[in-house]
């Protein structure tokens, strides 16, 4: 499971949130809410080892966050709207890159893009997609990532109505599949849809 205990974390002398804890078990979605600036995506930040807490600790199924170690990286999918992909290589080959780096089992890139509603896209280049193209694409890799742990900052972002529907439909089956579900989210129906308990930052 995630469990985090008397989280702390201070940037410029603002504490964003001091002595969190929680527990997130195998097949349970839980969701960080709040303003802009309170400490959302820090927290999932920490979780994946892209920062460090100030206080407190962070468990993941048996191991302190470290994205150096092959054994946590193989635990963790996650997507933090960063943009981690290369200039010249199709949106299909990095599916299938991903494919054969993390040994998934998948084999059919083709059917995974269609899902997600990226079928006519394959060839294209990812930094040629609209916003909401490329933030499917972001999830789809990160739903076809084998792990226990998923990470998830914003999920809804520019997506529009049926693409919101597509992805709490893929945290619903992350979840029931027995994954551990950490999610960012300014989006109550998203919240209210998929998460068995809230975090609420910034009060």
């Amino acid at each position: 499971m995630l469990s985090i205990t008397g989280a702390t974390r201070t940037i410029d002398h603002q504490t964003l949130f001091t002595g969190l804890d929680l527990v997130v078990p195998p097949g349970g979605c839980a969701a960080v809410v709040g303003p802009n600036g309170s400490g959302k995506s820090t927290l999932l930040r920490c979780v994946i080892d892209d920062d460090r807490l100030d206080a407190g600790s962070i468990d993941v199924f048996g191991m302190a966050p470290d994205d150096r170690s092959p054994r946590f990286r193989a635990l963790v999918s996650a997507d933090t709207g960063d943009d981690a992909t290369f200039f010249d290589v199709t949106v299909a080959e990095h599916l299938e890159l991903l494919v054969r780096t993390h040994r998934t089992g998948a084999t059919d890139v083709d059917a995974a893009l269609t899902h997600a509603g990226l079928g006519d896209l394959a060839d294209r280049y990812p930094h040629t997609l609209s916003s909401g193209q490329r933030q499917r694409f972001a999830l789809a890799a990160a739903f076809l990532r084998p792990s226990r742990l998923l990470v998830l900052d914003e999920p809804e972002r520019a997506l529009d109505a049926d693409g919101q529907q597509w992805a709490a439909t893929e945290i619903e089956t992350a979840a029931s599949s027995g994954r551990a579900v950490l999610i960012a989210s300014h989006s109550a129906t998203l919240v209210q849809r998929c998460a068995d308990q809230i975090v609420e930052l910034g009060r």
